[in-house]
């Protein structure tokens, strides 16, 4: 098995060389026999086992481990991200180049693969141009298991400070609940590509927040707001609504967001699922907010019957600055 996907990831980087340069000098990578990349200072890197290449030239700790990513992973299956997937699929949709050619999908910050794999499978259709995924986190047990879950698409252990990518490869980049790094983001993305930036709302899982209330002293603050002067259609709480109504958004995620990319759009996507058991726990696991709860308290909140949970989350997107 693990010869298999070591086989297939080799033969799809080997058919997108041109994707890659070295972390550390910038040159570009190549393939060197079914392994390993090399580039031209002789720096390599190589193809694991289980199915991804690890492109970080240096030691990294990351404060997310196996658990919370196998959480997320278990979280998706239950179908709690499908409304954000389905606004995601449709802007990419809309708004991506013309599928004349491949499109290049990198999501920057994927985890464990869940949002990219799920967007991917949404935007397949017959005979249309293919589409290249490429996965990338700096936590190599998030992409490991996006690995191990068999999705089509490169996945790569690398930091976006240092990325391991050639200039203009990109037509939509994806960050989705993960810090941005706006400069590469504008290197990579080609002329006439996309970022989609996702980012919590004020009211996301608040109801988790309340079940937590007291119980950490170190938990991530409430989500901030977003830019004045803006506007952004957000569906009612019920997910299969299509009732819509235009609302502020304040703050600096946006504004950030828009000094580096033109064109705008912000859309809000908020909906509520009733979650419980299995699917509640891992819920519970998966986000900071119980980052520092005491278990017994996470235990208690799981087995505590259905929870109704507020998914509020804020899309922008943007295109390059002329």
């Amino acid at each position: 098995m693990h010869n298999a996907k070591l086989t297939v990831l080799a033969g799809l980087i080997s058919r997108h060389e041109h994707l890659f340069r070295c972390p550390i000098c910038s040159r570009p990578l190549k393939m060197d026999g079914s392994r390993s990349m090399i580039c031209g200072s002789r720096h390599c890197f190589d193809l694991s086992k289980d199915g991804y290449i690890n492109l970080i030239p240096h030691a990294v700790r990351s404060k997310y481990n196996k658990d919370l990513f196998t959480s997320r992973r278990e979280t998706s299956r239950h179908g709690l991200f499908d409304p954000l997937i389905d606004a995601i699929r449709n802007k990419i949709e809309d708004t991506a180049p013309s599928r004349s050619r491949e499109l290049r999908i990198l999501d920057a910050g994927c985890g464990e693969g869940s949002h990219l794999a799920a967007i991917l499978s949404a935007l397949q259709k017959p005979d249309a141009p293919d589409i290249l995924g490429v996965g990338v986190d700096i936590a190599k047990e998030g992409i490991r298991l996006a690995a191990k879950s068999g999705a089509p698409a490169i996945w790569c252990a690398a930091d976006l400070a240092g990325s391991p990518f050639a200039d203009r490869q990109f037509d939509v980049i994806l960050n989705i609940l993960s810090p941005a790094n706006y400069q590469e983001f504008q290197r990579l993305l080609r002329d006439d590509g996309m970022l989609i930036k996702v980012i919590p709302g004020s009211r996301y899982l608040q109801e988790i927040r309340a079940l937590f209330q007291g119980e950490a002293a170190n938990r991530p603050s409430p989500a901030e707001g977003f830019t004045d002067g803006c506007t952004i259609d957000r569906p009612s709480p019920a997910a299969d609504s299509t009732t819509r109504r235009l609302v502020p958004v304040t703050g600096r995620t946006a504004e950030l967001f828009g000094r580096n990319f033109a064109s705008v759009d912000v859309q809000h996507v908020e909906y509520d699922m009733l979650v419980a058991g299995e699917a509640l726990e891992h819920l519970l696991r998966m986000t900071p907010l119980s980052w520092g709860v005491p278990e017994e308290a996470i235990q208690r909140a799981a087995g505590q019957g259905p929870l109704r949970v507020t998914f509020d989350y804020v899309m922008l997107c943007g295109g390059m600055n002329e």
